[in-house]
């Protein structure tokens, strides 16, 4: 099963009275050949913890009926780990009282690790898949125009518009002369070069509109011109206001997967500047009143009342706190009184998971935009009102 937004979804809402196992794994290329490949032993050593912490439930029924769950779940547990199944990051998805497993593959790390809880633990999947956003290269030469899709760890052709020009109406002068007719030839070449140039131009003009356009409905955060840098700043300027990046580099002919991995180093700060963009817009929000909030209580309180339009969370950041009988969460110490709060191990956790449930975007922070939020907690948030 191929992870998208409504299956994310359906994940959120997924709840059994027994618990749902959540497993992850990242099966590391380099690894494959071993005869026990690493990520395999790193689960496996997971899912015994948490074996060894059921086996201490004092409800002998329940720990029977969780033990032998999992125990059922075994083929599904060997195909996850399976180095000849496909995908780099695998996710599986098990409600223990029965009901159907759930699996995600991706191309994109997410870690080894495995969760009993009583919903779905969705923090690996949100953090791999918001920290690698669609983006789209199109690369730009004078033979025309390729787009390339990337998300989630797969880059793909999606269109190739070739540029083609009619010249059969145009004339040099051929043929030995004298120098006055030499340098006739040679203007006429010129002009020839200059009218194939002109006609490139007005191409990449014509065509703009239908890159802005396929950028839009494939929902792509940011956008590379890749090319000879004459030719790319000839479509950016056409892409007006579009913000796009220019990359002065020749990768016509290369496959989409290596024609990402020239640019890698140019898509990840492109993506790291539009996140510390992205705070900067939050906190002057947040600091004039407007439709932003900063920090860690006065977010989740927001958070609870379902205002939160975009959750910013710091990828490493680990809070303090719980939940409520109501179903809010708290921070530490910020309990009204008389209120008995669950204890939340991971409050990054439930925020991702209240966020969701109130259809709000997540965007995980790393590098110097998660930097920018250190004195908030690593948490803020864009508000709908």
């Amino acid at each position: 099963m191929v992870f998208d937004q409504a299956i994310l979804r359906e994940l959120v809402a997924m709840k059994d009275e027994l618990g749902v196992l959540s497993l992850f794994a990242t099966a590391d290329p380099r690894e494959e050949a071993a005869a026990r490949p690493a990520w395999d032993i790193r689960l496996r050593n997971e899912l015994t913890a948490i074996r060894e912490h059921v086996a201490t439930w004092p409800d002998r029924e329940r720990r029977q009926l969780v033990l032998d769950a999992m125990e059922s779940l075994e083929l599904d547990i060997r195909e996850l780990i399976d180095p000849r199944v496909p995908g780099i990051g695998r996710a599986m998805f098990a409600p223990l009282s029965g009901g159907e497993v759930r699996k995600v593959s991706l191309q994109l790390p997410m870690g080894d690790k495995a969760m009993l809880e009583s919903t779905a633990y969705l923090r690996p999947l949100v953090s791999a898949v918001a920290t690698s956003t669609p983006a789209g290269v199109v690369v730009v030469s004078r033979d025309g125009l390729r787009l390339v899709d990337y998300r989630q760890g797969v880059a793909e052709d999606i269109s190739r518009v070739t540029f083609e020009l009619d010249t059969d109406d145009w004339r040099t002068m051929r043929g030995p002369g004298s120098p006055a007719v030499s340098q006739q030839v040679a203007n006429q070449v010129d002009k020839f070069h200059r009218r194939i140039d002109d006609n490139l131009n007005r191409f990449l003009h014509t065509q703009a509109p239908q890159v802005a356009e396929r950028a839009g409905k494939l929902g792509w955060t940011d956008v590379l011109l890749v090319g000879d840098a004459r030719l790319t700043e000839t479509l950016a300027a056409a892409l007006h206001p579009m913000h796009v990046v220019q990359v002065d580099t020749i990768i016509d002919n290369l496959p989409a997967g290596e024609v990402v991995r020239h640019v890698s180093d140019q898509l990840a700060e492109a993506r790291a500047r539009r996140d510390q963009a992205l705070v900067s817009r939050v906190k002057d929000a947040a600091l004039s009143g407007g439709r932003g909030v900063l920090g860690l209580n006065q977010t989740l309180a927001l958070l609870n009342e379902g205002r939160v339009e975009r959750l910013l969370l710091d990828e490493s950041g680990q809070w303090r706190g719980g939940s409520g009988p109501d179903g809010y969460l708290y921070g530490a110490g910020e309990t009204p009184d008389g209120v008995e709060v669950i204890d939340e191990p991971d409050l990054g956790e439930r925020m991702i998971e209240r966020a969701l449930e109130s259809s709000a975007e997540v965007t995980i922070l790393t590098g110097e935009a998660a930097a920018d939020l250190a004195d908030y907690n690593g948490v803020a948030a864009l508000l709908r009102w």
